[in-house]
């Protein structure tokens, strides 16, 4: 799917094991109007399993969400339910999409804004991969002292004498004479955390990047060279990406259920693979256990620990901040 056919998805377009694309969002001078796809292309999309359950958990969760627009005349948005819309109702916009969620995760680093500078994405290892993520840190730079960050509106992740993290809120509150923690509130009341040690300090580690540079329509390539690598039909490839098939082919050429079959087998496959070598890899993995890598089977091949000198609280790679990925 293109992103502004995935913006544009309506709940009802979600057919077990299928998408119907019929219409697209598109975002014009802060607006967004609905029309059709490009070039016309509507088309079925089908969904392997472990897709369309996903997908089905997610409308679910989201059954009563709708988007905030209140445009009065077509084409513009009048609101309505969506399958993908922010947490306060609002339709996904791609540069701020990018900025806050596929940067970082692809990789590694918060990009700089404004007076912002870039900064890595951290996570807490104490929890189970790839660890819980925790407000980001300044970047370190080689060669000179780090202290972690404090003041008014900083997190901290760890204690020190005077202050300590609450096991309950999470938030910082000062320490009485015994180390306790003092009496302080959360959810208007006092937290359960008063008068408790402290939390346990937070074992932050640098985010593994995804892939560096990934972009929503680099996803679209990737598609595409997967179908191509398993021998998919072009007929199918095409309808799949939203194109047409020239020629006579096109005409006479049609897409049959074994063809569609093949595609949900193949990319059901590579999904349960992945798992597999995730939960050979990193025994921690937040994933079912009925989807590891059986004790029994021969593992997946290793590969060196891999340097990735834009991932880690350095800049610069120097050796004092390579951060291996755990294989």
């Amino acid at each position: 799917m293109r992103w502004s056919e995935a913006v544009g998805l309506k709940p009802e377009s979600v057919r077990d094991d299928q998408v119907s694309i019929e219409w697209k969002l598109y975002e014009l001078r802060g607006r967004f109007y609905r029309g059709r796809p490009k070039d016309g292309s509507i088309r079925l999309a089908d969904l392997p399993p472990f897709l369309a359950e996903l997908v089905a958990d997610h409308l679910r969760a989201a059954s009563g969400r709708r988007c905030t627009c209140t445009g009065t005349e077509a084409p513009w948005c009048e609101g309505g339910r969506y399958a993908f819309v922010g947490p306060e109702g609002g339709h996904f916009r791609r540069s701020a999409y990018g900025a806050r969620f596929l940067r970082p995760a692809a990789d590694g680093w918060y990009p700089a804004r404004e007076k912002r500078s870039a900064a890595p994405v951290l996570t807490d290892a104490a929890f189970p991969f790839p660890g819980r993520p925790v407000p980001p840190w300044p970047a370190a730079i080689p060669g000179e002292p780090f202290a972690p960050p404090s003041g008014r509106g900083v997190i901290r992740l760890a204690s020190d004498a005077r202050i300590g993290r609450c096991p309950c809120c999470g938030r910082t509150s000062r320490r009485r004479l015994d180390g306790a923690l003092v009496s302080h509130n959360a959810a208007g009341g006092q937290c359960q955390g008063s008068g408790q040690p402290p939390a346990e300090d937070a074992a932050p580690t640098s985010w593994l990047p995804v892939l560096a540079r990934l972009t929503p329509h680099g996803l679209r390539h990737g598609h595409q060279t997967w179908m191509e690598e398993a021998g998919i039909s072009d007929l199918l490839r095409s309808e799949r990406m939203g194109h047409e098939v020239p020629g006579m082919r096109g005409i006479y050429g049609h897409v049959s259920p074994a063809m569609r079959a093949d595609l949900k087998a193949m990319l059901q496959e590579r999904w349960e693979t992945s798992l597999r070598e995730r939960g050979y890899r990193l025994a921690r993995s937040f994933q079912p256990s009925t989807l590891c890598w059986p004790p029994s089977a021969s593992p997946p091949p290793r590969s060196a620990p891999t340097w990735l000198p834009e991932s880690d609280t350095t800049k610069g790679g120097d050796l004092d901040g390579i951060l291996f990925a755990r294989c």
